[in-house]
């Protein structure tokens, strides 16, 4: 029994400190932990998959857990009275965007004349967003409920689509390598989502936490990036970021594809 016990804990702190290492160097040096697997000294950091899944469970969890962040005022009752009378002069495509828009926020105040309204404007919508709209709009927590169990899956198969990208711009390296990158850059998304996630947990102090952090966090994405893709691939500034452009286009299009997808199979199955 003691062997035993001694040979769990070994292997939990080696786990530990090879998740401590890879951290430090995927946070600290951008494309460090790329290189490093690249050239082979992979023993003492995780593996990029074990990390990613690591990431992105880390992330879903949080941003599952964080409250909703509102603007102070918006729930005043003067500002709901201009909002319904408003509405008598709004047309369909405005009055199902508010229905929409209250469901995602928050279901409770989705009322049933607004959703019957909504429902009627959405007969007149254009075809292909009517079952979208018409779950979002009549079951809303579930509609959230399955994009949440869709995201992380769809995000997964894009890895796999980034690196093809990479590739095309960075043709000197093999296939497997862009995706390492791919892997450890998406990574790093996760681990900057999380941090902005965790920042609305303050709410007492809000905006003076949030609105920083938020922006430092979102900022530090292409920042990041451009260090780690100059890191792994060379070249000089102007040419990375040329290149850059180029990845991030093409990537930003298919993405969207794919969450425009995301949403029209969830709200049909």
């Amino acid at each position: 029994m003691r062997e035993l016990v001694s040979e769990a804990i070994a292997e939990f702190s080696g786990w530990d400190g090879r998740f401590v290492t890879s951290v430090r160097a995927l946070v600290l040096k951008p494309g460090l932990l790329t290189l490093e697997f690249l050239q082979g000294r992979r023993a003492r950091y995780l593996s990029p998959l074990r990390l990613y899944l690591f990431a992105s469970v880390a992330y879903f969890v949080v941003a599952a857990a964080a409250p909703n962040v509102r603007v102070a005022g918006l729930d005043d009752g003067s500002l709901k009275l201009v909002r319904s009378k408003d509405s008598l002069t709004r047309s369909r495509p405005e009055r199902v965007a508010e229905a929409a828009r209250e469901a995602v926020e928050d279901p409770d105040q989705l009322t049933d004349a607004k959703r019957d309204s909504a429902l009627k404007d959405l007969e007149r919508a254009p075809a292909p967003m009517r079952p979208a709209l018409r779950q979002l709009v009549t079951d809303p927590k579930g509609f959230k409920h399955k994009i949440a169990q869709t995201m992380p899956k769809l995000l997964f198969v894009l890895l796999p689509i980034f690196a093809f990208i990479v590739s095309i711009f960075y043709r000197k390296r093999r296939y497997p390598e862009h995706l390492y990158f791919a892997i450890h850059l998406h990574t790093f998304l996760f681990v900057a989502l999380t941090v902005i996630a965790l920042s609305k947990f303050a709410r007492g102090v809000l905006p003076i936490v949030l609105v920083p952090i938020a922006f430092a966090g979102l900022l530090s994405i292409p920042v990041y990036a451009t260090i780690a893709f100059r890191r792994v691939y060379g070249g000089t500034l102007a040419g990375t970021l040329v290149k850059e452009i180029g990845i991030g286009f093409i990537y930003f299009v298919l993405s969207v594809t794919a969450m425009l997808g995301l949403v029209y199979w969830v709200s049909i199955f």
